[in-house]
C-alpha cells in the first residue's frame, strides 16, 4: 500500500509555496487548502493542480489587498470558472496581469521564470507531455493544442462551488504550511532508480553536500560552492527522503544536517522507499556469500570429513 502521505495536502501546499514568492501568495494557497481539505489526494490524482489553479485565482483577486482571500465569496468563484468548455479560461489573462504585477511574470531577460510563474505555465499548458517526445516527429507534424490542466480542474471546481451556496468546507481549516526551503546537508546523498545507485554530483563531478528545496524547485551545492540543479531530482521526492529520513511531515521546512541522505529519481513514484524499489538495496538486505565465505565452507566440510 502506498504511503499516501507523499500525497497529501500539506505536502502539496509545500509545493506552492516558494520564499520569494510575495506575502499575499500564502494567504490565497491556505484558503485554497481550505475549500479543497476534503479532495482526494492520492496518487495520480488531480487534486494538486486544482490546489494550483484555485491558489492563482484567489491570488489574482487578492493581491492588491483590497481584501483578504477568504473574503472572495462562493458565487464568484463559480463565476470566475465557468465558461464554454470548449475554449481555455477567461481568467488565464487575469492570473498573467497579477504575476506581471507582483513582479512574478515572466521576464525575457533572465533565462527562467519565477516559480509561480512556472507553476502557472504548468497549469495553462496545451502541451503537456507532447513536446520534446520525438523531434523528428516534432519536425513534421508539430502538436496540436489540447485542453489545458487548468480547463479540465474548472470544471471540477465550478462543480464543487455549484453545490451549495456557502463555503463547503465550512469551519474547516487547512494546514499551518510555512513559506520557506528545506535545506539538507549530508556528507553522503546518493539518487537511486529502480536499477542504479548513484552518488549526487555537481556538473564539474564534485560531491554534493547540501539540497535546499523551495517550493516546487530544487538546487544543490557541492563542497566547492558550485550551485546548480540536477534532472533527476524533485521537490516532493527529496522530501519524502528527508521524511523518511527524519520522520518530520515531509512539508517540514528549516534546515537538517544527516549522516545519509538517499532520494529516489524521477522514474519512480514519490511514494517509493528506496530499500524496497531499488534492486541493489533490496538485494542488500539479504546475506550474499562471498567468495572467502566460500573457501571456509569448503574447508570446515573437508576438516570434518578428516
Amino acid at each position: 500500500m502506498p504511503d499516501q502521505s507523499a500525497y497529501d495536502l500539506d505536502l502539496e501546499m509545500s509545493l506552492l509555496l516558494p520564499s520569494s514568492a510575495p506575502p499575499p501568495w500564502s494567504a490565497a494557497v491556505h484558503e485554497a487548502a481550505r475549500h479543497l481539505v476534503d479532495h482526494p489526494w492520492e496518487q495520480n490524482g488531480q487534486a494538486a493542480v486544482d490546489l494550483t489553479t484555485l491558489s492563482l485565482l484567489l491570488f489574482a483577486r487578492t493581491y492588491t489587498g483590497d481584501r483578504a482571500p477568504k473574503d472572495v465569496p462562493v458565487t464568484e468563484l463559480r463565476e470566475a470558472l465557468a465558461g464554454p468548455a470548449d475554449r481555455e479560461l477567461r481568467i488565464i489573462d487575469e492570473i498573467a496581469e497579477a504575476l506581471t504585477a507582483t513582479g512574478q511574470g515572466y521576464n525575457p531577460a533572465v533565462s527562467r521564470g519565477t516559480p509561480l510563474w512556472d507553476l502557472f505555465n504548468t497549469a495553462r499548458s496545451q502541451y503537456t507531455g507532447q513536446l520534446g517526445a520525438s523531434a523528428l516527429a516534432d519536425d513534421i507534424e508539430p502538436p496540436t493544442p489540447r485542453p489545458s490542466p487548468m480547463r479540465y480542474t474548472a470544471g471540477r471546481l465550478a462543480q464543487l462551488f455549484a453545490d451549495t451556496s456557502v463555503p463547503p468546507v465550512e469551519g474547516a481549516v487547512a494546514p499551518e504550511v510555512e513559506s520557506g526551503p528545506l535545506v539538507v546537508e549530508s556528507d553522503r546523498i546518493q539518487i537511486v532508480t529502480a536499477d542504479s545507485i548513484m552518488p549526487l554530483r555537481c556538473p564539474q563531478n564534485h560531491d554534493v553536500r547540501t539540497v535546499r528545496v523551495d517550493g516546487p524547485e530544487v538546487s544543490t551545492e557541492c563542497g566547492q560552492g558550485h550551485v546548480s540543479g540536477h534532472w533527476s531530482l524533485e521537490a516532493a521526492r527529496v522530501r519524502m527522503a528527508v521524511s523518511r529520513a527524519t520522520g518530520d511531515r515531509p512539508s517540514v521546512q528549516g534546515k537538517r544536517v544527516l549522516t545519509e541522505l538517499v532520494t529516489v529519481a524521477t522514474d519512480l513514484p514519490r511514494h517509493s522507499d528506496p530499500q524496497q524499489d531499488n534492486a541493489f538495496l533490496r538485494a542488500a538486505r539479504h546475506p550474499v556469500v562471498g567468495r572467502d565465505d566460500v573457501f571456509a565452507q569448503i574447508h570446515g566440510v573437508i576438516g570434518k570429513r578428516r
